[in-house]
C-alpha cells in the first residue's frame, strides 16, 4: 500500500481545506520519512512538490525513496493536461523519478457547488473531452499512465464514457473508494464501473451522518467505515492485478451534502435525480447513517489534530496488511 500526500492534510495545512489552490507542499524528505513511519511501500507525491526545474534534485529524490524500496506515483495538476509542453514536463518528471502512474483530478472543487446550472457543467465536460481529445496522441508518446480521478465531479457512467470516447491506452481511472458517495451513488456501482478502467486508486473508508439538509460524509480508518473493502479490494484485483492500492485518509471536518436543497441538483440532469434513484441511496447508504457525530478537526489544537492523523493513518495501514492483504 502506497500513501497519498493528502494523508498528511493537517502537517500540511493545519486543518484547513485540502483543495485550496494555495496548499502548501508536503516536501519529499518529510513525505518519504513518514511513509517509513507508517511502513508504507511507497507514495504518491504531488507535482507541486517537486522542483521540475532542478534535475539534480529530483535524482536525489528518487535515490532517497530507491534507497528504502518505496515507489513513486505522482498526482498531476489538470492543467499539465492541457499543452504538450506542460504534459513533457510532469511525464519528464515521472520519468526521473521512476513514477509510471499518476492520477489528476479535473475540478478541484465539487460539482455540486461548482456549477450553478447544468449548462455550464456540460461546459465543462465538453471543454475536457475536447482537450483529451487533442491530447491523446501526446498521452500515446510518453510511458506515464494517466488516471482521473472520480473527484466529486464525474458519475461512474459519465467517466467510464469519456474514457471511452477518448480510446486512450494511457488514459484511464484513479478510483476513489468513497468520493461518488457525495453523488448519491451506490458505492456498489462505482467499483463495478470503474475498476476496469483503474490505473491507480484512492483506497478509502467512508462514515456518514444525518443532517437537515441532506447528510454528511467523512474519511474514517480503514475498517471503521461502511464499505465492504474486502469485496471491493478483490474486484480491483481482478480486473487490474497490476494496480497499487493508494491510502488516502484525510483527517479534517465532515464534507456536507446537502441533496435535499435544490442548488444541490443544479447540475445533475432528471435522471440522476429520479426519485427512486434518491431512495434507492437512501435505503442502501444513509440507512447505514451513524448516531453518534463523526470526527471534527475544528476545535482541536494543532497537535491534537497532527496526533488524530498520525492514530488514522496508523490504523489504516494495520487493517490494509491484517485484513485487506496489503503488505506494508
Amino acid at each position: 500500500m502506497l500513501l497519498a500526500y493528502t494523508c498528511f492534510a493537517v502537517r500540511m495545512l493545519r486543518g484547513g481545506d485540502i483543495f485550496r489552490t494555495d496548499a502548501a507542499a508536503l516536501d519529499p524528505e518529510t513525505f518519504r520519512t513518514l511513509c517509513c513511519r507508517f511502513g508504507a511501500r511507497g507514495a504518491q507525491i504531488d507535482l507541486s512538490q517537486l522542483p521540475l526545474d532542478e534535475p539534480r534534485t529530483l535524482a536525489a529524490v528518487r535515490e532517497a525513496f530507491d534507497a528504502h524500496a518505496l515507489e513513486i506515483e505522482l498526482s498531476i495538476p489538470s492543467r499539465y493536461l492541457e499543452t504538450e509542453e506542460a504534459y513533457g514536463q510532469a511525464a519528464g518528471a515521472a520519468a526521473a523519478l521512476g513514477a509510471t502512474r499518476a492520477r489528476v483530478g479535473l475540478l478541484y472543487g465539487r460539482r455540486y457547488e461548482s456549477f450553478g446550472t447544468r449548462a455550464e457543467f456540460e461546459a465543462f465536460t465538453a471543454g475536457w473531452r475536447g482537450t483529451l481529445a487533442r491530447m491523446r496522441r501526446v498521452f500515446e508518446r510518453h510511458p506515464l499512465a494517466i488516471g482521473i480521478e472520480n473527484h466529486k465531479d464525474w458519475l461512474a457512467a459519465e467517466l467510464v464514457s469519456l474514457l471511452r470516447e477518448i480510446d486512450c491506452a494511457k488514459l484511464g481511472v484513479c478510483l476513489d473508494f468513497g468520493n461518488n458517495l457525495s453523488l448519491l451513488e451506490d458505492p456498489d456501482e462505482t467499483i463495478e464501473q470503474l475498476a476496469p478502467f483503474a490505473i491507480t486508486t484512492h483506497l478509502k473508508d467512508m462514515a456518514v451522518a444525518g443532517t437537515v439538509d441532506g447528510f454528511e460524509m467523512a474519511e474514517v480508518p480503514l475498517g471503521e467505515g461502511q464499505l465492504p473493502l474486502e469485496r471491493y479490494v478483490s474486484i480491483v484485483r481482478r480486473e487490474r492485478p497490476d494496480v497499487r492500492f493508494t491510502l488516502e485518509m484525510i483527517t479534517r471536518d465532515p464534507l456536507p451534502v446537502p441533496y435535499r436543497t435544490e442548488r444541490y441538483w443544479t447540475a445533475f440532469d432528471a435522471e440522476a435525480r429520479h426519485p427512486e434513484r434518491v431512495r434507492r441511496f437512501e435505503a442502501r447508504v444513509l440507512a447505514q447513517a451513524r448516531k453518534d457525530p463523526l470526527f471534527r478537526a475544528t476545535g482541536l489544537t494543532t497537535e491534537e489534530q497532527i496526533e488524530a492523523e498520525d492514530r488514522h493513518v496508523a490504523a489504516s495501514a494495520d487493517y490494509a496488511a491484517r485484513v485487506l492483504g496489503l503488505p506494508v
